[in-house]
């Protein structure tokens, strides 16, 4: 009995209909989730690992987690807290000597904390290929990081930055003297008793191992229209049909500590989230994390941007997007998982998918588990602003933006609307082009919410998302478009 009302069966045939009707509803090839509540645990399965094999998703099959590694690399770093080896107020370069950014002054003043917080203020999406082997987060840090523009002032604002917890990744390197993923297999992964996990494509081969799915742009050759694709003219455009990406591993090696190519099923990611739980403690009674740590890295650090009634933050690894509950994401072409624990409530789940689409399974499966276990109410978003709203004069935001992944611009029609259109660029759009898949550009109209915080429209006519301006020079243009990231100005 879980709650004196629902039985563990009953729950867990609840959960297995809904997964099943909702990767039905919402076209996710494969899905696995495990939820907990108290010490019961619940798993279910959806769909297949490739439609191309047909092979049944199984409970220890293995899907790619992507950023959630985050939250693995941020209790690496809080154990070195707890050993006395790392202190999260020092600068970085008090444990890492070697590290830098483009800005010399700036990389002096750049602590742990801030690494940890997404608010080091340089450029994070460095994808580059650097190696593969255990020298990996060595080459990143000298080769790269020391390279990335430092668009704000560290601690000043949020952008959300995979090379700060790459750089943390070889702190834990430097300090445990060992590479990245033995750290983190001796010092997590085996005393939480996850043993179906996978750091590499040759790795996954061992396992029952999903593939993402993407959107193909082609189908091969053997078939022929007039569609153009990077593959050829030989080929037929199928933009609609969801399938198996032609490569395992989309993201380059060189990041592991932030998420690239780790793998393990959805009852292994599961045992993270049950480590907050139980304040630090595995199931062995091994106590992993300070009961101090745990409690630090759920409390909020950062006030996350955007906008409505619920205030959201951002921890030490979590995300505080709601209050009671802390969460992770994950996400690459063809893969989306979700991670959440309600630690007042002693409820976690994990998700893991095949499928970009797989997010929103995620929500829609987990919204009223929580709801009903935790007593948490689904996210809410601000009310869509008025079509008729308009700016009195655009010419602050008007102009081009760009990190090293995304190029944006802004302009306004004769209307008076202001438009937001995004394209992937660099590794981001060669990522979909190996995948199989076509990087998409977007175009959505923005409107005033508050000061210079604007509502990002989508195709359906809803509020998909928002973006602020900051930073204006002395004519009052702004300097800085911030969303997820910060994209600073090129004209």
């Amino acid at each position: 009995m879980l709650d004196g009302m629902t039985t563990t069966t009953e729950l867990r045939a609840r959960i297995q209909d809904d997964l099943t009707r909702l990767g039905e509803q919402h076209g996710v090839p494969g899905a696995a989730v495990a939820f907990s509540l108290g010490t019961d645990v619940v798993e279910a399965t959806h769909g297949v690992l490739n439609t191309r094999t047909g092979t049944a998703v199984t409970p220890d099959s293995l899907f790619q987690i992507q950023s959630i590694t985050k939250v693995f690399t941020a209790t690496l770093v809080m154990q070195l807290v707890d050993d006395g080896l790392v202190e999260l107020d020092e600068p970085v370069r008090s444990f890492l000597p070697e590290f830098r950014t483009a800005d010399e002054a700036a990389s002096a003043k750049i602590t742990v904390r801030h690494l940890l917080t997404h608010t080091g203020g340089f450029e994070g999406d460095l994808w580059q290929p650097t190696t593969s082997g255990p020298d990996a987060l060595d080459r990143f840090v000298r080769d790269l990081v020391s390279q990335a523009a430092q668009h704000s002032a560290p601690g000043e604002r949020w952008s959300y930055c995979n090379a700060g917890y790459g750089t943390l990744g070889r702190l834990v390197e430097t300090t445990r003297g060992l590479p990245y993923e033995q750290a983190l297999r001796r010092y997590l992964l085996e005393p939480l008793g996850i043993e179906e996990v996978a750091f590499s494509a040759s790795q996954a081969l061992a396992y029952s191992t999903a593939i993402g799915h993407v959107h193909r742009t082609d189908t091969g050759p053997d078939t022929v229209s007039d569609a153009v694709s990077d593959t050829g003219p030989d080929t037929v455009s199928h933009a609609d049909e969801l399938g198996p990406s032609r490569e395992w591993a989309l993201m380059p090696p060189s990041n592991p500590a932030a998420g690239n190519q780790l793998a393990m099923s959805a009852r292994g990611l599961l045992a993270l989230g049950q480590l907050f739980l139980s304040h630090g403690v595995a199931p062995t009674g091994q106590q992993l994390l300070s009961e101090t740590s745990a409690a630090m890295m759920l409390r909020p650090e950062v006030p996350l941007r955007g906008v409505g009634s619920v205030p959201s933050y951002q921890s030490l690894g979590w995300a505080l997007l709601r209050p009671g509950i802390a969460e992770h994401g994950g996400g690459a072409p063809g893969v989306a998982t979700q991670l959440a624990i309600a630690p007042d409530r002693s409820v976690a789940a994990a998700v893991v998918t095949n499928a970009d689409v797989g997010g929103r399974l995620a929500r829609d499966l987990l919204d009223p588990l929580f709801a009903e276990f935790a007593d948490i109410a689904p996210a809410t978003t601000a009310p869509v602003p008025s079509p008729a709203l308009r700016v009195a004069d655009a010419t602050p935001y008007t102009g081009r933006y760009a990190t090293r992944q995304t190029e944006s611009e802004v302009t306004h029609d004769a209307d008076g609307r202001l438009w937001l259109a995004e394209e992937p660029v660099r590794e981001g759009a060669a990522m979909y082009r190996t995948a199989g898949a076509s990087p998409t550009a977007t175009r959505n109209e923005l409107r005033p919410i508050e000061r210079d915080t604007f509502g990002i429209i989508g195709a359906d006519g809803a509020l998909s998302g928002t973006v602020d301006f900051v930073d204006p020079d002395r004519h009052g243009r702004f300097r800085l478009l911030a969303k997820g990231r910060v994209a600073e100005r090129r004209s």
